[in-house]
């Protein structure tokens, strides 16, 4: 009898070796997405849940912090590179020139169209501070001139420049 020959023997072997090995990887793969499927649905429910009901509020919140953050960053370092006279410095000279135009009227004309056009100039310098559209530097006068100071001025109290001493509910 003729002996069989070493490479016949060993394929038989083998071949279960190969099997087992392929039914490991199998295995490995199903304990994969069967460990996945038991973590990853239940996170990804509590999250889409989350999502749904507004609990991710709290990024948003993070988000438009950090955005305040920048803007304000960028303002100071624009206050930093500012040129001329600060806002505060101005607020302050149009208080001044309005109180001197109140008790203008018994001085002469001249002294009264100097301290309305210094006025004016005042009010369109913090105008152009703060961008708010104005007629002050167009060549009018009388009842239209008042009308837009009148205005400015409303505009500039709107922005946040105190252009007057009085508080609400103080007698003027």
């Amino acid at each position: 009898m003729a002996s069989p020959s070493p490479a016949a023997a060993t394929r038989p072997a083998d071949r279960k070796v190969c099997a087992s090995e392929a039914d490991h990887v199998y295995q490995v793969v199903l304990d994969a997405i069967a460990v996945s499927t038991m973590i990853l649905v239940p996170v990804g429910v509590v999250l889409l849940y989350g999502l749904l009901a507004g609990r991710w509020d709290a990024i948003s919140n993070w988000r438009e912090s950090r955005r305040q953050k920048a803007e304000r960053r960028r303002n100071l370092r624009a206050m930093r590179r500012q040129q001329g006279a600060p806002l505060e410095q101005v607020a302050a000279n149009l208080r001044r020139l309005r109180g001197v135009l109140t008790v203008d009227e018994h001085r002469s004309a001249v002294h009264q169209i100097g301290n309305r056009v210094a006025y004016d100039q005042v009010l369109i310098q913090a105008s152009e501070m703060l961008q708010i559209e104005h007629d002050l530097a167009k060549h009018s006068a009388g009842m239209e001139r008042n009308i837009e100071r009148l205005r400015v001025e409303a505009e500039l109290e709107r922005a946040g420049v105190v252009l007057s001493d009085r508080r609400y509910g103080q007698a003027a």
